[in-house]
């Protein structure tokens, strides 16, 4: 499965688990200090981020993949895990969204009216995932090329924790 995308990122892209992030703030306050208050939700395979480092526009695919892949002429920016849960939904959200929907609506997604098209993956197999973020910048034309490479896993990926978040 391929899901092709275009998003404004604000600065920040994130893969956010619909389910994981309602459960995460239903008793939490939404913490607005960058990258400190979406380390925790990283870390315990709820979000995976990427910082853009600009405003624009970026383009990019989620590949739900079984084996490995490498793409050719991208760099693996970053390795993640990400929880999926039975009949969940996997968004791709903006920072000033993803900011919105945490604060104003305690993660609840169903709540938030988007601005644009929203952009979601849903019909995955639930457990956990390895997340591989692969870039390709260009400066022809200003764009960035993310792709979000979903492996599957019976187990939660060894990853240590982190605290921080990869920028391209």
């Amino acid at each position: 499965m391929v899901v092709q995308f275009e998003k404004e990122t604000d600065g920040v892209l994130l893969l956010c688990s619909k389910k994981g992030l309602k459960k995460y703030y239903e008793k939490r306050e939404f913490n607005y200090d960058f990258p400190e208050g979406i380390i925790p939700l990283v870390n315990q395979g709820i979000i995976a981020a990427i910082v853009t480092e600009s405003g624009d526009d970026v383009t990019g695919e989620i590949l739900v993949m079984e084996g490995m892949n490498d793409k050719e002429n991208y760099t693996l920016s970053s390795e993640n895990k990400l929880f999926i849960e039975p009949e969940d939904d996997i968004f791709v959200l903006s920072h000033s969204e993803f900011t919105q929907i945490c604060d104003q609506y305690q993660g609840d997604i169903d709540r938030f009216d988007f601005w644009n098209e929203k952009i979601m993956i849903s019909n995955l197999r639930s457990g956990w995932a390895f997340l591989f973020i692969h870039t390709k910048v260009s400066d022809e034309i200003p764009y960035i090329n993310i792709i979000f490479q979903l492996t599957f896993s019976t187990i939660e990926p060894p990853y240590e924790n982190v605290n921080s978040i990869s920028a391209v």
